[in-house]
């Protein structure tokens, strides 16, 4: 049994499904089964980086928050309540910090150490009693909400081996002059599958994402579906999420709040189209999924769709806010029932080339763990 040990720092605790944190959680779990040592460590809050350590009144914060959070912590993992979104292996070991230092892991000097955020990259790169060769950074997005782009093209710059999942963050690290090993995220299939055939599905159900990030534009997703209501009045949309029911939702509108496994699959088996109107993702994973459940895919030209999105042959593409071509491009395959299906056909042969075997050997590769 190769007992190699493996640690991810993780900048907080999930409480809902998130896709970063899925494919860290997928990651470490098959890590777990091929015999590795795998340990998570989460910070208490995103924001400690940005905390001044010399700021008594901001350390007093962080302390008394750190107490709460780390209660609650011991009653969810005694609750086994961590993640309940997601069945972790139960030989990975967890572990709440108020914030990645020396003090914290030094210990942990001898580990590959994969930081999986740019807060706890910059918390990583201050560390230096960590060999070098020990540390990794896994990009999967370019995190600029909360930061400047500065900040976030200056952590592409620390002396950190860097992983990534798409063209586009690969060239971003390329920009300031660093290399990336690019490895595509890959799909459950065995958790999201077709079982209604495409040619027998009703070309009106549309399924989509709902979100609050800005950055996945939802509204633009129903401002254009309105749209289409005007002229396809059969038009029925099934929405789900994490978040509550949105209000105002149309009465044409469906929406499922947090599916479960049948559940999510059903949406996606029932749909013809998939609608997806985001301005920024990594490798987003909703669409992906909806491909492989048989899904026509109508969306944004974006990095994080490129890795399957193929303008008019896996999927139909319009400018990001564009609302009516976006509109357009679905009426299009609401009323062409042969170019629908030749896309959802073509969507889901690409989409099962992007399996977990292929990336989790790859990425055992990029950690020099074979």
């Amino acid at each position: 049994m190769n007992r190699q040990k493996i640690l991810f720092l993780l900048p907080g605790i999930p409480n809902k499904p998130v896709g970063g944190y899925k494919i860290v959680y997928e990651y470490a779990q098959r890590l777990a089964e091929a015999g590795f040592s795998v340990s998570i460590f989460y910070a208490n809050e995103r924001c400690f980086s940005s905390i001044k350590k010399n700021d008594e009144t901001a350390l007093t914060w962080v302390k008394r928050k750190f107490r709460h959070t780390r209660r609650f912590f011991k009653q969810t993992l005694k609750k086994d309540y961590l993640v309940q979104w997601f069945s972790l292996h139960k030989a990975i070991k967890e572990k709440l910090l108020p914030y990645f230092t020396k003090k914290y892991l030094k210990k942990y000097k001898n580990q590959t150490i994969i930081c999986t955020s740019i807060h706890t990259a910059y918390e990583l790169n201050d560390i230096q009693c960590i060999p070098r060769k020990n540390k990794y950074y896994f990009i999967q997005d370019f995190e600029n909400w909360n930061l400047s782009d500065e900040d976030v093209y200056r952590s592409y710059r620390f002396p950190i081996k860097k992983i990534t999942i798409a063209p586009w963050l690969k060239e971003k690290i390329q920009s300031v002059g660093e290399t990336a090993e690019m490895i595509p995220n890959g799909f459950d299939f065995n958790y999201f599958h077709l079982f209604c055939p495409i040619e027998q599905r009703i070309p009106t159900e549309v399924a989509m994402l709902y979100h609050l990030d800005e950055r996945k534009r939802c509204q633009d997703a129903i401002s254009a579906l309105k749209i289409v209501k005007q002229t396809i009045p059969e038009l029925h949309v099934t929405l789900f999420g994490t978040p509550p029911i949105p209000e105002n939702l149309p009465e044409w509108c469906t929406y499922c709040y947090r599916p479960n496994q049948e559940e999510h699959n059903a949406i996606y088996n029932n749909a013809a189209i998939f609608v997806a109107a985001s301005r920024a993702e990594g490798m987003a994973l909703p669409p992906g999924e909806a491909m492989s459940c048989g899904c026509a895919l109508c969306c944004t030209d974006i990095g994080g769709f490129q890795m399957y999105a193929i303008a008019e042959e896996t999927a139909l593409l319009s400018p990001v806010y564009d609302t009516e071509k976006l509109a357009e491009n679905i009426a299009r395959l609401i009323q062409d029932s042969d170019l629908r299906i030749r896309i959802a056909r073509a969507g889901y042969k690409l989409i099962h080339q992007y399996t977990w075997e292929n990336a989790f050997t790859r990425f055992k590769k990029a950690l020099n763990l074979d």
